[in-house]
C-alpha cells in the first residue's frame, strides 16, 4: 500500500535506504553512503513529496520527488522484482508532463527499470561527490 510519509517512518526509511543502496556494487569511498544517507533522511525528505510503500505494517519502500524531479527511489532488495518500485514511480509521476531523475550510469539494474518505466537518457554527467559517471533520465507523458 503506497501512502503519504510520516516522522514515525525515519528508521524503516533508513534501513531501506541503507540496504538498497548496499545491494548495488558502486564503486564509492567506504562510508559514503552512511554520510550520504544522513544528508537524505535530513534535507531530501524535508524539501520533497515523500511517499512510501507499507508492506505489513512496514516500509519497505519510499520515493521522494519535487516538482519535476524524482530525488530518491528505493526499496528493499527483497522486495525488487515486485512492482513495488513500479508503483512508487509511477505514484511520484501522476499528472506530470515531464520528469527527471539521475542514475548512476554503473546501476543497470535502475537504469533498466527506468527505461522499463519509460524513461529515456536524456545526459549524462560525474557526480560532484562519488566521482562516478551517473545518466540523467527524462519521461515525457504522451
Amino acid at each position: 500500500m503506497i501512502r503519504n510519509f510520516r516522522e514515525s517512518d525515519l528508521h524503516d526509511i533508513e534501513t531501506v535506504y541503507e540496504k538498497s543502496n548496499g545491494a548495488v556494487p558502486l564503486k564509492v569511498t567506504p562510508g559514503f553512503f552512511k554520510k550520504d544517507k544522513k544528508k537524505f533522511l535530513s534535507e531530501t525528505l524535508r524539501c520533497c513529496k515523500n511517499s512510501v510503500y507499507e508492506h505489513v505494517g512496514k516500509v519497505v519502500g519510499v520515493v521522494s520527488s519535487s516538482a519535476d524531479y524524482i530525488e530518491g527511489l528505493f526499496v528493499l532488495p527483497e522486495f525488487w522484482g515486485k512492482g513495488i518500485g513500479t508503483e512508487l514511480l509511477n505514484s511520484a509521476t501522476i499528472g506530470k508532463d515531464e520528469i527527471f531523475l539521475q542514475v548512476y550510469a554503473d546501476n543497470e539494474r535502475a537504469v533498466n527499470f527506468y527505461r522499463k518505466n519509460g524513461f529515456e537518457i536524456s545526459g549524462s554527467g560525474v557526480c560532484q561527490m562519488t566521482r562516478l559517471p551517473y545518466f540523467e533520465m527524462r519521461k515525457t507523458r504522451k
